[in-house]
């Protein structure tokens, strides 16, 4: 399996020494507010999120949230479905895996002549999680864990801030190296064949499965990678979060890689200074 998931990084859990939260408190020594640091794993529907009481409280409790994007909803959908449609991929892909694309996206918000090649495999990837290992219930509302957070920070009046625009997100996805329908075609195919086969779950599941139970290594002690999806865009976010940190009581909530190595919000931040400690037991 040459290719990750493109917005989070599945990591060998260590569960030994694992942290066994998501939720971080920010403080720091003669500065009277106190933070949250929260690790995501986009694709978890609201039924999960509703069991972390501590999560919703801390967020409910502070001055302004954070997070990569605000507008990740119905206003991507919009900004995909505002592009002029292509359908290359009609092209590139078999008549087999065509016909089964064009059954599981029936229901998608944007049609497959509005995404990239790398935005495809990103939806495709998505559609597996939800519907192969069980990170979200047919009862759930919301199907992504900021989504619903999003929502909740709205319902409860608490500002918002996000830390990249629609376009700034989707130029990520499409900067990654062999990001074009030559090197990604076959990704689609396996992942394809893995949705319509209900295959390798206990593979492409383990990570969701890890993050339920909170029994996470964050790696602190390890060097990363460079990556334009995690470290380069952790070191963008860096100034924007420690400037608001610095005013306000706040919520900043990142997908779990961004807090995980030597280059993860959490070592950056205590390097600067600030006590970044775990905060357990987070269903009371």
């Amino acid at each position: 399996m040459k290719k990750i998931l493109l917005l989070s990084v599945v990591l060998w859990i260590n569960l030994v020494s694992a942290q066994n939260t998501i939720l971080w408190t920010i403080k720091k020594d003669g500065n009277p507010h106190i933070s949250y640091l929260l690790g995501t794993y986009h694709q978890m529907g609201n039924s999960y999120v509703d069991s972390l009481k501590t999560v919703t409280r801390a967020l409910k409790s502070s001055e302004i949230a954070i997070f990569e994007n605000t507008d990740i909803g119905d206003g991507l959908a919009k900004y995909l479905n505002s592009r002029k449609e292509d359908f290359t991929y009609k092209e590139k892909l078999d008549k087999k895996h065509l016909a089964y694309l064009g059954e599981i996206s029936e229901k998608w918000k944007v049609p497959i002549s509005k995404l990239s090649a790398s935005e495809l495999l990103l939806k495709i990837q998505q559609t597996y999680l939800e519907t192969q290992c069980g990170t979200v219930k047919k009862t759930d509302s919301v199907k992504t864990f900021d989504n619903y957070l999003i929502k909740m920070a709205k319902l409860n009046s608490v500002e918002l801030l996000g830390l990249e625009s629609n376009d700034l997100m989707t130029s990520y996805i499409n900067q990654q190296d062999h990001a074009d329908w030559k090197d990604v075609k076959k990704d689609i195919y396996l992942w394809l064949d893995n949705i319509k086969m209900i295959r390798d779950t206990n593979i492409h599941c383990g990570m969701a499965e890890v993050y339920k139970k909170q029994k996470l290594d964050y790696h602190l002690d390890s060097e990363c990678t460079e990556s334009v999806m995690i470290s380069s865009r952790s070191a963008i976010w860096l100034p924007v979060i420690e400037k608001n940190i610095v005013e306000k009581n706040s919520f900043i909530a990142v997908g779990y890689a961004h807090l995980t190595g030597k280059c993860g919000l959490i070592s950056k931040l205590r390097l600067a200074g600030y006590k970044v400690e775990p905060v357990y037991d987070l269903g009371k």
